[in-house]
């Protein structure tokens, strides 16, 4: 009975794991995007970042990727009977490149990981202004390299369409530069400059769905 059994075991096993999975490489090319900006742009009106990807599969488990992170936001904050406001300019871009393994656990469902490699630049400038002239400016630029290994699970609609999302994590290093102007009638009176080196290490869990369309 037991022998039975076994075999019985190793025979759903086997065929849970011989079914026919997708060849990955039907379509070589995958595009898509992060949908995390759409969903905090309706509930924060800072927005999120606008994260495009695409991949090239090389083998059936092996692709290639490329994207891009892409954010603006320019706000003024004004009181209402007020002759003062601040005007803020924030902008950041980052582009990598990395490679992803993949392991299909089913028709269905794919694991996924790998690592990027992204050099970005991220600049911030705050302005306080009276009576229409600037009173004073406050500027930090961020400019490095960072290195994010990453796990990700993603879901197939269709033959075509999938969504992912994935976690990593980030070992960067940036020279960050911070200005800061103090202004009489447009004439500068106050100026101050400073460097620095950082180095950071962060995790980020799973962070928005990536929504790909295969071609």
């Amino acid at each position: 009975m037991k022998t039975k059994l076994a075999f019985l075991l190793m025979l759903v096993s086997g065929y849970s794991f011989s079914q026919d999975l997708p060849d990955l490489k039907a379509y070589s090319k995958d595009i898509g995007f992060n949908t995390n900006f759409i969903l905090n742009g309706i509930i924060n009106s800072s927005g999120s970042p606008f994260d495009i990807m695409f991949k090239k599969q090389k083998t059936s488990n092996t692709a290639i990727r490329y994207g891009t992170d892409i954010y603006a936001n320019l706000t003024t904050n004004t009181n209402n009977g007020s002759s003062s406001y601040y005007q803020y300019n924030n902008y950041s871009l980052s582009i990598s490149v990395g490679k992803e393994k993949q392991n299909q656990l089913s028709k269905k469902w794919i694991f996924y990981y790998g690592g990027d490699l992204a050099p970005f630049y991220r600049y911030y400038e705050m302005s306080y202004y009276n009576l229409g002239q600037i009173q004073n400016k406050t500027n930090d630029k961020d400019f490095g390299l960072r290195v994010s290994p990453f796990l990700g699970i993603r879901f197939q609609i269709t033959d075509r369409l999938y969504i992912g999302t994935e976690a990593l994590l980030t070992l960067s290093y940036s020279i960050q530069e911070t200005g800061w102007k103090s202004y009489n009638n447009a004439t500068v009176t106050t100026e101050s400059n400073n460097s620095f080196n950082n180095l950071r290490f962060h995790a980020l869990p799973a962070n928005g769905f990536f929504i790909f369309y295969r071609f």
